[in-house]
């Protein structure tokens, strides 16, 4: 404890490399979204102490730069356990963010047309089933991808509508909007431990313009927080039969729709 009151009061900088702008944008999104992580250290620092968390990678001339403070500190068998609460502006960033979605861009060979962003968005899904997790794992301004764990999912198949809600945090964001993902493919379950997971991908549909401004802040980090409800999951509209002597629409051309 002496050692740790007798500390110089400069700022501390905890430095982090990343091996690409995906995985440095995906921990930025968890570390945000989180909004305090615990920290352990054979060391501690006392409450209110300033960090800098430093994040770098090769294709940022510059490394992005998330601030911190010191919310509690505990001593536990010998090991130091602080909460540290993360405080972001992205206008400060937005050089190195703009650097980081460009080299997605860059990256992107896919089918789709925008990159997906990476994130770490957990989402709400309490109206469907208590002990569900669902996490946002990437979006873009046409589409997103999550990941559903617990004891027992939802079911879901393609076509299904997850349905969602999007509340932000900042003046103008705080009145929940729907957002509906029509899912374009669901992955195989996979268990462990009990538990199942499954990842399901889609694009959004009937998104208003409201909606499509906030998805918009997300993706470049201006919303870090949002708060984000699972709240229904509705079966594939009915499909409707063809008429006597009607070719039917090929599969194809019926998810483009």
């Amino acid at each position: 404890m002496d050692r740790i009151l007798t500390m110089p009061a400069a700022t501390v900088r905890l430095h982090a490399w990343y091996r690409s702008a995906g995985a440095l944008l995906r921990e930025l999104s968890r570390a945000l979204n989180q909004g305090q992580t615990l920290l352990r250290a054979d060391s501690g620092l006392p409450v209110g102490t300033h960090l800098v968390l430093v994040m770098g990678a090769d294709c940022l001339s510059t490394p992005l730069e998330v601030q911190g403070t010191v919310t509690s500190w505990d001593v536990q068998e010998r090991q130091h356990e602080m909460t540290l609460r993360y405080d972001f502006d992205s206008r400060s960033q937005r050089a190195s963010l703009n650097e980081a979605l460009a080299e997605l861009r860059r990256q992107n060979r896919g089918p789709r047309r925008l990159a997906r962003v990476p994130l770490t968005l957990a989402t709400d899904a309490a109206a469907l089933a208590g002990g569900l997790e669902v996490t946002v794992t990437d979006a873009s301004r046409t589409g997103a991808r999550l990941r559903i764990t617990g004891h027992a999912l939802p079911t879901l198949k393609e076509g299904s509508r997850l349905v969602m809600r999007h509340q932000g945090q900042s003046p103008g964001t705080r009145r929940p909007l729907r957002l509906e993902l029509e899912a374009r493919w669901v992955g195989p379950v996979r268990r462990l431990r009990g538990r199942a997971t499954r990842v399901v991908g889609g694009r959004f549909t009937h998104v208003s313009e409201a909606m499509q401004k906030r998805l918009r802040a997300l993706l470049r980090f201006d919303e870090v927080r949002p708060r984000v409800s699972l709240t229904a999951i509705e079966p594939p509209p009915a499909t409707r039969k063809p008429a006597p002597g009607e070719k039917a629409p090929s599969r194809r051309r019926a998810l483009k729709r």
